[in-house]
């Protein structure tokens, strides 16, 4: 079955049997492992997704403010980015984090 390209990506265990008996393929010829494909992370939930596959882009100040907003504040991993100059660097979402910043029309 092939996985839909707007879903996260979720890594395949060696120890799961995923692999048919019938296929040639080895453990290491996952596209991601070889380098075809790009996979970098929403910079809101954090899930892996194809990098083609996050459409929106904002500030990181704007998901500082709304993680704020939750009480979820920043993680400490992101001690890096609590500079003023790292609030204007951009970050892309994944389409479901991004209706979080539409513009309502309401």
């Amino acid at each position: 079955m092939e996985p839909c390209g707007f879903l996260p990506r979720v890594p395949k265990s060696p120890n799961r049997g995923d692999r048919d008996d019938m296929s040639d393929t080895g453990p290491n010829d996952d596209p991601v492992s070889l380098g075809l494909v790009k996979v970098k992370q929403c910079g809101l939930c954090a899930m892996e997704f194809e990098e083609h596959n996050l459409p929106g882009v904002v500030s990181f100040q704007a998901i500082a403010n709304l993680r704020n907003k939750w009480g979820a504040g920043l993680p400490s991993s992101a001690a890096k980015l609590r500079s003023a100059s790292a609030r204007y660097s951009m970050v892309k979402l994944c389409a479901f984090c991004y209706q979080f910043f539409y513009d309502s029309a309401d």
